[in-house]
Parts: C-alpha cells; sequence; structure tokens
C-alpha cells in the first residue's frame, strides 16, 4: 500500500510504501506527477519503504509506461529503508539507468531530505 506523507520540497513526492505495491499506487502517483510536474521541470521521490512484498518500485514501472514523459523528468530517488535493498536497487536502475538514486537507513531520514535539496 503507498501513502503520501508531508514533503519538505515543493518539487519531491514523498511517499511510503508497505505491503505490495498495486495497480491503485501507480496510478495515484502517476496522477500526482501530471497534477503537478506534468509542464514544469525536474521531480523527485523521496520514499520509505517498510515491510514491502515483491518487487518494490513495480507500481513506478507500471506508472511509468502510462505516462512516460513525465518519468522524463524524474532527476533524484531518496529511498530509505530499515532493510538493504540489493534487489530493488538494481530495478531501479534499471528501470532508470540516468537517475540519481541514494539509500539511506530510516535513522537517516534528515540526510535525505538534505539530499534530495541539494
Amino acid at each position: 500500500m503507498l501513502s503520501f506523507v508531508p514533503s519538505k520540497d515543493e518539487e519531491t513526492i514523498a511517499i511510503e510504501f508497505e505491503g505490495t505495491a498495486t495497480h491503485e499506487d501507480a496510478m495515484k502517483i502517476d496522477r500526482i506527477i501530471q497534477e503537478k510536474f506534468a509542464d514544469k521541470g525536474k521531480f523527485n521521490i523521496y520514499a520509505i519503504i517498510n515491510n514491502v512484498e515483491g518487487p518494490a518500485f513495480s507500481g513506478l514501472e507500471e506508472s511509468m509506461q502510462v505516462n512516460m514523459k513525465a518519468w522524463h523528468q524524474f532527476h533524484k530517488f531518496a529511498v530509505i529503508s530499515a532493510n538493504s535493498l540489493p534487489e530493488q536497487s538494481a530495478e531501479v536502475e534499471n528501470l532508470l539507468p540516468k537517475l540519481q538514486v541514494k539509500y539511506f537507513n530510516l535513522d537517516e531520514m534528515n540526510d535525505a531530505w538534505d539530499w534530495i535539496q541539494e
């Protein structure tokens, strides 16, 4: 399940994942991208990943297929998790090879925001 959390930056979508990413999650993300960023410059995603089952970013892949133009504006992706995410790391890098992705532990949330806003 996906939920939106307060963002500290106008150009950043802040989300939290738990469980399994769904089609509805992909559509929620795509709707926000279309509403806020379709006609603007770059945007970022700040994602807190909790207890994800299956591919964590499959919803992003599905959303990208729906609105590829806006996804070309994707700039930075901060991934915050208590777990090491080696398989998800490869997944994101395959989806968007030019994307800047950085991984943070849960106790580094402020560092993740600092990196997003650089």
